[in-house]
C-alpha cells in the first residue's frame, strides 16, 4: 500500500491529489500519467489502471494497488466523498467504470441510517462508481440488490480521525483527485470576499457606504442586463434565458464557434458540450417545480443516446473559451441521467428535469440577472442541435417554473 498521508479540513472541505498519494511509481497495476498524457483534461499527473481480467473487473478488493489517507475530522456530521475519474469506454454492457474503497473499518458501518446493503468488495471494500469518458466526479456507492437506488457517496463522522482506502477494480479506470467535502458547508462567495477585504482596509462607515453604492448599482442595471440575454418572465411563475453569446455555448472537440451543438459525439470522437444561461431571477425560496432545455434539432438522428447533465457549482459561472472550457470546471456531485428520443431536423425536443440540480446551486442566494448558471451535458449517442451561431434564433433556452 502507498505512503498513507494525513489531512485536516478547511471550510469543510479538502482536495486529495493522488500524485500526492501514489507517486509516480505506484505499482499494483496502477499507471502514472503525467500532465498532458493519456486522458485529456486531468488537474496536473493522473493514473490509469491497466490490469486484466477475464470479466475486466475483479470481484473482490486485492491488497495490491491499494493507497489511502487520513482525514482528521474536527466537526462531526455527513460528509461527501468525490473521486474524480475517468474511464476508457461507455460502450453498452461495459460495467467497467468502478473502483473499490473502504471508510475506516468498512465503509457500510459508516452510512447514513437505512443505507441499503452494498456491493462488497470484502474487508470492508465497497463498489464506489459513476465514472464517464471524460472526467467526473463519481459520486456513488453501487447496492448489491437489483431494484435498490445507488445512495450518494456520503458517510456520517464523529470527531476525530478517519481513513479513506482505496483499492483497484476495474480496467482502463482513470483517477485524478478525491474530496471530502462536508454537507452542507459553506461556500466562500463572491460578496462574502468583498465584504472581508473591505473589512481590513476600511472603517465599518466607508463598507456601508460601498455597500449601499453597489446594491444601487444593481439596481439600476438589473433590467439593462435581461434586456442584453434575452431572459423572459411572466406572472405565472415561469422564466427563461436563451443562449445570448457566442461563447456560451461550447463544444469541447471543436472548441470554436459553430452552427451546430453535438452532443455525445461529434467528428472527432466523444465530446461534453456546456452551456451558459444569464439573466434570471429567481428568488432562493422559490419551489422549483420544473426545469429544462429547449433543442431545436439541427439534424435528424436516430439511434440510442444518454448523456448525463451536470450543473456548475455556482451562480457565476463564467463565459467558455479555449483556456476555461467544460471540462475543466467544477460541478456538483449530483448530476441527472437523460435517454434521449430519436430527434427530426427542425422540430424542438426538451431535456430530462434539471429542477433540483438548480435549487441546490441557488438555495443559499437565489439568483440576480447578472447571475449565470452552466452545464455540462456529455455521453453516449449523438444528437444535434442549432446552436447560437446559427443566427436564426432557434440557441438552446432554458426554462425554469417556480412556486
Amino acid at each position: 500500500m502507498a505512503v498513507t498521508r494525513t489531512y485536516g479540513l478547511t471550510g469543510g472541505r479538502v482536495k486529495v491529489q493522488i500524485e500526492d498519494l501514489l507517486g509516480k511509481n505506484p505499482g499494483g497495476g496502477w499507471v502514472y500519467q503525467a500532465p498532458g498524457v493519456g486522458n485529456k483534461n486531468a488537474e496536473g499527473a493522473h493514473y490509469y489502471y491497466k490490469s486484466q481480467t477475464a470479466q475486466g473487473s475483479l470481484k473482490t478488493a486485492g491488497s495490491a494497488g491499494q493507497f489511502g489517507f487520513k482525514v482528521n475530522i474536527a466537526e462531526a456530521g455527513r460528509y461527501e466523498i468525490l473521486l474524480r475519474a475517468a474511464r476508457d469506454t461507455n460502450a453498452p454492457g461495459d460495467a467497467r467504470n468502478d473502483i473499490w474503497i473502504k471508510v475506516d473499518g468498512g465503509t457500510q458501518s459508516v452510512m447514513p441510517k437505512g443505507t441499503p446493503t452494498l456491493t462488497s468488495g470484502g474487508n470492508g471494500f465497497v463498489k464506489f462508481k459513476g465514472a464517464q469518458t471524460s472526467w467526473v466526479n463519481a459520486h456513488q456507492f453501487s447496492t448489491s440488490k437489483h431494484g435498490d437506488k445507488n445512495p450518494d457517496s456520503i458517510v456520517v463522522f464523529d470527531k476525530g480521525m478517519h481513513t479513506i482506502t482505496f483499492a483497484p477494480r476495474s480496467t482502463g479506470f482513470h483517477i485524478d483527485s478525491v474530496q471530502v467535502i462536508k454537507v452542507g458547508a459553506a461556500k466562500a462567495g463572491a460578496s462574502t470576499a468583498t465584504a472581508v477585504a473591505a473589512t481590513e482596509t476600511s472603517s465599518i462607515k466607508t463598507l456601508l457606504e460601498q455597500l449601499d453604492k453597489a446594491q444601487a448599482k444593481v439596481a439600476e442595471t438589473k433590467a439593462d442586463a435581461r434586456t442584453e440575454v434575452g431572459a423572459d418572465k411572466d406572472a405565472d411563475g415561469v422564466v427563461s434565458a436563451k443562449i445570448a453569446a457566442a461563447h456560451d455555448d461550447f463544444e469541447s472537440n471543436k472548441a470554436a464557434a459553430s452552427k451546430d451543438l453535438e452532443f455525445g459525439r461529434d467528428g472527432a470522437g466523444e465530446q461534453s458540450v456546456g452551456l451558459r444561461f444569464k439573466g434570471i431571477e429567481i428568488d432562493k425560496d422559490a419551489e422549483i417545480k420544473s426545469a429544462y432545455f429547449v433543442f431545436k434539432a439541427a439534424e435528424t438522428s436516430k439511434g440510442a443516446a444518454h448523456f448525463e447533465i451536470e450543473i456548475e457549482d455556482t451562480t457565476h459561472a463564467a463565459a467558455y473559451s479555449r483556456a476555461d472550457a467544460p471540462d475543466g470546471r467544477s460541478y456538483l456531485a449530483d448530476d441527472v441521467d437523460w435517454n434521449v428520443e430519436a430527434w427530426k431536423k427542425g422540430e424542438s425536443y426538451k431535456s430530462a428535469d434539471v429542477a433540483h440540480l438548480i435549487e441546490k446551486v441557488i438555495a443559499e442566494g437565489g439568483l440576480d440577472a447578472l447571475d449565470a448558471l452552466a452545464f455540462r451535458i456529455s455521453g453516449s449517442g449523438e444528437r444535434v442541435a442549432e446552436a447560437f451561431e446559427a443566427k436564426g434564433g432557434d440557441a438552446p433556452e432554458l426554462v425554469i417554473e417556480y412556486a
